[in-house]
């Protein structure tokens, strides 16, 4: 299932020259991310360096120095569909940071929180498949009945994940407008400008949002103006550029089991079957998405 894409080597350069470029390049990231995948073995994949970043990452995140910790960079993955189509759909989520500096899950592990950069993947979804645990239990479904019909193409609209350390606890990246609001030298959002490239090269039939970060960033650097709205009793449907159709859903996380209700209970959907509550929100996106598709 997990694969390297079809154009693997233009995402690639992408990710090498507006985010982060270490000493040998990320094809052995990707290499060592697939070996886990394959054998979960949790000491293959190594840690990056905060002087790997590129502009304007490493300045801004150098100015965070004093107080900043647990920096991780979720890479973009690929999953090949279960039926055989050509067609790929994108995932695009703020996917949740590493655990907190004084978790157990550090424990005998060898990090610089201030330096290292953990690399990793969206939701986690090089894990183990047949016998998930923790948020994978949850998770897995949405992504499982996405496959059934699509190509995956799972990537996270802010690239970098940090920490500051503040007197009350922490405040995260997601958090700060200088970091969510950051630009190049040319005044481009540099997580769109990224984001818009993977979209040029991955051309996904749709690109599905989970919650209000990946929704509202998208909508905000659209070239067609767009205001997103409160969830309701349906998943949203918008455009990026003018033609790429976006379903927007909320989070598949525990944390919007709120958003998520009124819409599982929508009557239209009242045939969708599923064992999950994310199993049959991805079955709602298939649909609305169909819906669109023939319009």
């Amino acid at each position: 299932m997990y694969s390297n894409h079809p154009k693997h080597e233009q995402l690639i350069a992408n990710l090498e020259k507006e985010l982060i470029l270490p000493k040998d390049g990320l094809n052995p990231i990707y290499t060592q991310l697939e070996e886990y995948a394959a054998e979960s073995n949790p000491d293959t994949i190594q840690q990056g360096f905060l002087k790997d970043l590129q502009e304007p990452f490493q300045t801004l995140l150098s100015n965070y120095s004093r107080t900043i910790t647990t920096i991780a960079i979720d890479f973009p993955v690929f999953f090949k569909s279960f039926s055989s189509t050509k067609k790929t759909v994108m995932v695009c989520a703020m996917d949740s940071l590493p655990p907190i500096p004084t978790s157990p899950f550090w424990k005998d592990k060898k990090v610089d929180f201030k330096e290292n950069i953990g690399f990793w993947a969206p939701f986690s979804l090089i894990e183990n498949w047949q016998n998930p645990t923790g948020s994978m239990k949850t998770n897995l479904p949405f992504f499982r009945a996405l496959l059934q019909e699509y190509n995956l193409y799972v990537t996270d609209i802010y690239k970098v994940f940090f920490r500051l350390e503040t007197q009350n606890g922490y405040t995260t990246s997601n958090a700060l407008p200088s970091y969510t609001n950051l630009c190049d030298t040319d005044g481009l959002n540099i997580h769109g400008k990224i984001v818009a490239k993977e979209v040029e090269i991955v051309n996904p039939v749709a690109i599905i949002t989970l919650g209000n970060a990946a929704r509202n960033t998208l909508l905000n650097l659209n070239t067609i103006p767009q205001y997103p709205v409160g969830w309701q009793d349906d998943v949203q449907s918008y455009l990026w550029g003018e033609s790429t159709k976006i379903i927007a859903s909320p989070h598949i996380s525990g944390a919007a089991n709120g958003a998520k209700s009124a819409i599982l209970k929508n009557a239209m959907y009242s045939k969708l079957e599923g064992d999950y509550q994310n199993e049959r929100l991805a079955k709602i996106c298939i649909q609305k998405l169909r819906s669109l598709e023939n319009t």
